[in-house]
């Protein structure tokens, strides 16, 4: 018994002296933690993308708190506090209404901690071996602190961001309800736009897409995408179209993502126009040439916007226009000549090269289509007249 409590006592002693070594090492840190904690912003701001959004001196601040915790805790072997974790939950909260995205949150605590271990380890010393060992036995205690500060940040985050986003998704439907209707722009169109993030005042752009393509988890994972870019995207199904709306973001990078999470959607895309007028136009135009968009492919205003605008009158062009679409769907190859004679500038010779065909061939084929329609495509009537009979009643368009 008498040596059972001797060794009890030696490995007290022991203890004690190792707890005395890390008190030591941390306050040693603490010291210097204002010069540090800025290093180490410093390293976070560069490797994590997002923190633009985030003020240097409240991350500071912030990223000070953290780290006296942590050094506590090591000290006293202890995870986070419920104070502790709430200042966490509280971060969390904050950066999801600044627009952080999760993952660079999450990030930047990995490598704070990271970066505050490395230190710790440096000072410790090469040859310190005792104090090196003591350290390595509190990864655990260290990886705690990691754990539930950057969980309890997250889950604040998730909550925080969802009544966001149901708050805004609630005001994107009011907002393009009133875009949809059109009219003279109103004070509570102005304070939606402003609300929703959008200058009343500068360019919009719109793209539409249909409903029947996209799921809830898509729609989320595009709006999700877009918030990690500068400028403005709100996207909302409306009936049985998707509109998004964009400021100061390429359409082309919209277009892009849209692919990559639906690679089949059809895509309208408005032209750019400015103010809330504007928005209402290029709304429109998306919704306009949508109807001419095939599977995975994108049709603009800006280059289809001729057949966005007659394709109303469709059934009223048909007894005029249909013979275009008959002779095309009985003669593939005459209508395919219609359309490379109208692209290759008029003429026969770049015509053929591009059809792999005789000038000769090419001539024969558009007096051909002359003959079976009635339209002559050498003449503007005619020209104009085919282009668009084979826009709306070819095969398959």
């Amino acid at each position: 018994m008498t040596v059972a409590k001797g060794t009890q006592r030696m490995q007290y002693s022991s203890t004690a002296q190792e707890r005395t070594s890390v008190a030591e090492l941390c306050r040693s840190v603490t010291e210097d933690l204002p010069e540090l904690v800025s290093e180490i912003v410093d390293r976070i701001r560069q490797e994590v993308p997002g923190y633009h959004v985030v003020e240097r001196a409240d991350q500071e601040s912030r990223v000070t708190r953290q780290f006296e915790g942590l050094l506590t805790g090591l000290v006293t072997r202890r995870p986070p506090s419920r104070t502790e974790n709430k200042h966490a939950r509280d971060l969390g909260r904050q950066r999801a209404r600044e627009g952080l995205p999760l993952e660079s949150m999450i990030s930047a605590y990995h490598v704070g901690y990271r970066e505050m271990w490395n230190e710790l380890l440096v000072r410790a010393g090469a040859h310190d071996l005792g104090l090196r060992a003591e350290l390595a036995g509190l990864i655990g205690t260290a990886w705690t602190w990691v754990q539930q500060a950057s969980s309890a940040a997250a889950d604040a985050y998730g909550e925080t961001a969802r009544a966001e986003e149901a708050a805004q998704l609630g005001l994107a439907h009011r907002f393009f309800d009133a875009l949809v209707a059109g009219g003279s722009p109103t004070g509570d169109q102005g304070r939606f736009a402003q609300a929703l993030g959008f200058d009343s005042h500068g360019v919009f752009q719109a793209v539409c897409s249909p409903t029947d393509v996209w799921s809830d988890e898509a729609l989320t994972s595009l709006r999700d995408r877009l918030r990690r870019r500068r400028g403005t995207m709100r996207c909302v199904p409306r009936g049985a179209v998707v509109i998004a709306l964009i400021q100061a973001i390429p359409a082309e990078a919209l277009i892009g993502v849209m692919h990559q999470l639906v690679p089949c959607a059809p895509l309208g895309v408005g032209l750019a126009r400015p103010g809330l007028p504007g928005a209402s136009a290029s709304i429109a135009d998306a919704q306009e040439v949508l109807t001419a968009a095939e599977d995975g492919a994108v049709s603009t205003f800006e280059h289809d916007w001729l057949l966005a605008t007659i394709r109303p009158q469709e059934s009223r062009l048909a007894a005029l226009l249909g013979q275009c679409g008959e002779t095309a769907a009985e003669n593939p190859e005459i209508a395919e000549t219609v359309r490379g004679f109208a692209e290759n500038d008029l003429s026969l010779t770049a015509t053929g090269r591009a059809l792999h065909v005789h000038a000769n061939t090419v001539k024969y084929r558009l007096d051909r289509w002359e003959q079976l329609t009635g339209w002559d495509v050498r003449s503007w009537d005619g020209l104009s007249a085919s282009m668009v009979g084979l826009g709306l009643f070819s095969p398959g368009r």
